[in-house]
């Protein structure tokens, strides 16, 4: 298999039960472009870079990204027209005063490079730049255009009865990205707080009736909390697994965002545990799994009746609805094995030949029984593929998940390095081993680089050496990094003293594994001053290191970056791997 082919997928990305019937969504990758294809009833309706269809009456709207993003209305038998254009459109709901929609402000040439002053912390964010321009609430009415919430902040989500409107935004702590949920006066832009405590809200529901859930926590800045669904005017709370939405990693580009359904007196959402993602359903103050499967739900509808898409590691895409469809009839992954170790993990094992270790990010994020791209490809060009959940990892309940803080490269090592001895001994596995993961995969990966040579190669994407300096570089670093090391002031003695025994880089000395940073030019979250300094330290000290940059790529940039990027970067990798394996 060749880097095009492993791409040559069509990934389901809108998943919409409508009266007419169910939309939906294809993408796939052309001519270093993401085009989509929306279907209705498994009719195609529309083709080109379109998202977010749904009918009011007889129209059609959708969403059209060229450049900036346009709200069109098709009529029956006109040509299709502009509604509104947005730099962003990312959600819109009908009121009876007219189309809400999240979005942020279009920017003129000259605003996008004007000088730019900030006093915050938070002043530039990843796939998204500097902050010239905030999320905010429009009201599209009579073809005008009305922001009716915005400021130096970000509303998050909303949503809406048709009356009743409720927002989540950062006001409480932009800096820190902490949520509150508001009610909000459409009439007069009043607005009340709803919650009582920050933390994260992920989605909103408000049902027909016009109570309100939400998915997300309330334990302030802590990344490792499980998510319940939050009732908060009735102070009920539900978990659906381990933890409520789905931390299960896969590089399948469906662009699948967390949510839940409030419809009538049902509440439909995700769970999580340990690897596998399903569908449950609260009602009646009781919890209830309403799908099956070693499987990760990636998007879904409800109505009365079901819709969603999933992922399996042999399927890319897949979508439920009165049956199963199958985007990719040609595509058959190999099936992973479960390894029998002290963490839950697989192996995707092709015979004696060399092995390769991926670690994934986070830390809370998870790897599970979704479809991987890069796997399959690595399998199919005969390499053995492992992968595991250690400490710090979502999906086995909050203890474990912070069982890293405070910790990287501790207990999490010394857990993947038994994972690996465990791989080889069920195996049977005696050629060399490779490691690469990203962002903390690739904090983990140079972290091993210092600190073991069981490994003949490395490859870090996105990966953190230097936990002080991304504390001033990094979009989020000035706080998560802290609270991740256990440190109350990055900028004190000890808090510097802490985080840079931390950091990879502090053991340069000790590397002499043969290593590759691959970084995007704009990746804010892990800057590549990260991938800069650690691949200078290790050639001035004479340890084999390549740094490869990908100009226009954020921290997204093995997910859904540039496409031709993407599969330079298989490419690089293989031919790495396969010289040093």
């Amino acid at each position: 298999m060749d880097p095009k082919e492993a791409y040559n997928i069509r990934a389901i990305s809108e998943v919409k039960l409508e009266p007419r019937g169910l939309i939906h969504g294809e993408t796939w990758i052309k001519d270093n472009n993401y085009l989509t294809t929306i279907y209705l009833n498994g009719k195609p309706l529309l083709e080109g870079k379109v998202s977010l269809p749904r009918f009011h009456g007889d129209d059609l709207y959708y969403v059209r990204n060229d450049g900036s993003a346009s709200l069109m209305v098709q009529s029956a038998y006109g040509e299709p027209r502009v509604a509104a254009e947005l730099g962003k459109i990312l959600k819109y709901e009908r009121h009876v005063k007219g189309l809400l929609i999240l979005g942020e402000d279009l920017l003129d040439k000259q605003s996008a490079i004007a000088p730019f002053s900030t006093e915050k912390m938070k002043y530039r964010f990843d796939g998204r730049g500097l902050l010239r321009t905030r999320t905010s609430l429009y009201l599209l009415k009579d073809r005008e255009l009305t922001k009716m919430l915005g400021g130096d902040f970000d509303v998050t989500d909303f949503s809406t009865n048709g009356k009743r409107v409720v927002v989540s935004t950062t006001q409480p702590d932009d800096d820190l990205g902490l949520n509150g949920l508001y009610e909000l006066d459409v009439d007069n832009g009043e607005m009340w707080r709803i919650d009582r405590k920050e933390g994260i809200i992920s989605a909103i529901s408000v049902n027909e009736g016009g109570e309100v859930v939400y998915l997300g926590h309330d334990k302030g800045k802590n990344p490792w909390a499980v998510k319940e669904v939050i009732l908060p005017e009735r102070g009920e709370r539900y978990q659906c697994g381990n933890t409520c939405g789905s931390s299960v990693l896969t590089d399948v580009f469906d662009g699948a965002k967390e949510r839940l359904i409030y419809h009538d007196d049902e509440i439909i959402t995700l769970g999580q545990v340990g690897g596998e993602v399903n569908l449950y359903r609260i009602a009646d103050g009781k919890v209830e799994k309403i799908t099956q499967g070693n499987h990760v739900i990636r998007l879904f509808d409800y109505n009365g009746s079901l819709a969603y898409s999933f992922t399996t590691p042999e399927k890319p895409s897949l979508l439920f609805h009165d049956g199963i469809y199958d985007p990719n009839p040609h595509v058959k992954g190999l099936t992973p094995v479960k390894v029998n170790s002290k963490i839950e993990g697989w192996g995707i094992i092709t015979g004696d030949n060399p092995t390769i270790l991926f670690i994934h990010g986070g830390p809370h994020m998870a790897y599970g029984y979704s479809y991987f791209v890069e796997f399959q490809f690595f399998a199919s060009n005969g390499f053995n593929v492992i992968y595991a959940n250690p400490t710090g990892s979502q999906g086995y309940g909050e203890e474990f998940a912070k069982g890293c803080v405070g910790d990287w490269g501790g207990k999490d090592m010394r857990e993947l390095l038994d994972f690996v001895n465990d791989a080889r001994r069920q195996f049977n596995l005696s050629k060399k081993i490779g490691v690469t993961g990203g962002s903390y995969g690739g904090f983990m990966t140079n972290w091993i680089e210092t600190h073991t040579d069981v490994f003949s190669a490395a490859v870090s994407e996105r990966g953190i050496s230097n936990l002080v300096s991304m504390c001033g570089t990094s979009d989020i670093g000035f706080w998560f990094n802290a609270v991740e090391a256990g440190v109350e002031d990055p900028w004190s003695r000890e808090g510097m003293d802490k985080l840079m025994r931390m950091s990879p880089i502090y053991y340069v000395d000790n590397a002499k594994t043969p290593i590759m940073f691959i970084h995007g030019e704009e990746d804010y979250r892990c800057p590549i001053e990260q991938a800069e300094q650690f691949h200078v330290a290790l050639r001035s000290r004479g340890v084999e290191s390549k740094l490869v940059r990908y100009q226009g790529d954020g921290h997204e940039h093995a997910r859904k970056g540039k496409p031709d990027n993407m599969v330079h970067r298989l490419n690089l990798k293989l031919e790495w791997f396969r010289s040093h394996l």
